[in-house]
């Protein structure tokens, strides 16, 4: 009876793990913006093999290296990527991908120097609907 409790864990583990599958697209890390100007921000959802709903999306700025925390909430709200054609030939990498951008403005407030572009993302996986999260951030460069 543990080995199989010790199994379902494992399998809701691995297939939490597996849905970490967010990544933002754009802008490139390092990209510099001048405060108050807008940006694009590209978020792409990985291909998964498991059932995913979609919950929500945060976006933020923040101090760099202080993951996870978001800081000034930019857009708080639905994620509803579509599918796109990478361009990308087939063996190459993922010939589709699943993209939602969000234009948004960094506050003219925004401090000069380096900022920390955060994505936080929820969702639900798998056919038992297990509640996944995950952070990801890109550093930007405020002028």
């Amino acid at each position: 009876m543990k080995l199989l409790a010790s199994l379902v864990l494992s399998a809701a583990l691995a297939t939490t793990a597996f849905a970490q599958s967010i990544s933002i697209q754009a802008p490139a890390d390092g990209t510099t913006f001048r405060a108050g100007s807008s940006i694009t921000v590209e978020v792409i959802q990985h291909s998964t093999s498991s059932d995913l709903v979609q919950v929500a999306l945060a976006i933020g700025l923040g101090i760099p290296n202080l993951a996870p925390a978001i800081g000034g909430i930019l857009y708080n709200g639905p994620f509803n990527p579509q599918i796109q054609n990478t361009g990308i030939p087939t063996g190459q990498g993922p010939p589709t991908a699943f993209l939602q951008n969000f234009t948004l403005t960094i506050p003219a407030s925004t401090p000069a120097g380096p900022t920390s572009l955060n994505v936080a993302h929820f969702d639900l996986v798998g056919a038992q609907k297990t509640p996944n999260t995950e952070t990801v951030s890109v550093t930007l460069n405020v002028v």
